[in-house]
C-alpha cells in the first residue's frame, strides 16, 4: 500500500503546494476523486494536459458530477490539498469554474459539471477545450473516453501513388 498523504498546515503531506510538486498533487486528486461516489470522472485539460505547461501555468481540471453544487455550495474541500490564499468563481455556462490559489503559488482551476458537457454529439465548447488536450485521470464509465475518441480527428486516408 502507497504512502498516504495527509494534510497539515503546510499542505498535503507535509509539503507545500506548488508546481514542483505537481505530480503529488494529481495523485492525491485523484485518489480523492475515485473515493468520491459523487465524482463521475475527472480529467486535466489544457496546456498540463498537452504538455506545453509553464512555470506560470495553471491546473484545468475538469470534474463530472450529477451536481455540481454540491462542490460549488461548500468548497471546504478544496482545503484538502492546502491552504488556499484565495479563490473564485468563473461561470462559462456548462461548466462552472472553482479557481483555487494555494499558498505554495500553484493556481488549479476546478471546472465542475455534469455528465452532460461529454455528451455525444459534442458541443462546440467541450469540442475546443478537449481538442486543446485532455488527460483521463478518473473515468470509470467511460465518459471521457468516448468523449476523447469523439473530439479525436479522423485520420485522412493514405493515397496510394503507383
Amino acid at each position: 500500500m502507497g504512502k498516504r498523504l495527509r494534510l497539515t498546515e503546510e499542505g498535503f503531506g507535509g509539503i507545500m503546494l506548488s508546481v514542483d510538486n505537481l505530480d503529488r498533487f494529481l495523485d492525491a486528486f485523484t485518489a480523492w476523486a475515485r473515493q468520491h461516489a459523487a465524482v463521475l470522472g475527472a480529467a486535466i485539460v489544457g496546456s498540463h494536459a498537452r504538455g506545453t505547461a509553464r512555470a506560470d501555468s495553471d491546473l484545468d481540471l475538469v470534474i463530472l458530477c450529477q451536481d455540481p453544487g454540491l462542490f460549488l455550495d461548500d468548497d471546504s474541500w478544496l482545503q484538502t490539498w492546502g491552504q488556499t490564499t484565495s479563490k473564485g468563481i468563473e461561470d462559462y455556462g456548462a461548466l462552472t469554474s472553482l479557481r483555487a490559489f494555494y499558498a505554495g503559488g500553484l493556481e488549479v482551476e476546478f471546472g465542475l459539471t455534469t455528465p452532460d458537457w461529454a455528451a455525444i454529439p459534442v458541443d462546440p465548447g467541450t469540442r475546443q477545450v478537449v481538442s486543446g488536450g485532455i488527460k483521463i485521470l478518473h473515468d470509470p464509465e467511460g465518459l471521457f473516453e468516448d468523449l476523447e475518441s469523439a473530439v479525436r480527428p479522423v485520420p485522412s486516408p493514405s493515397r496510394r501513388t503507383s
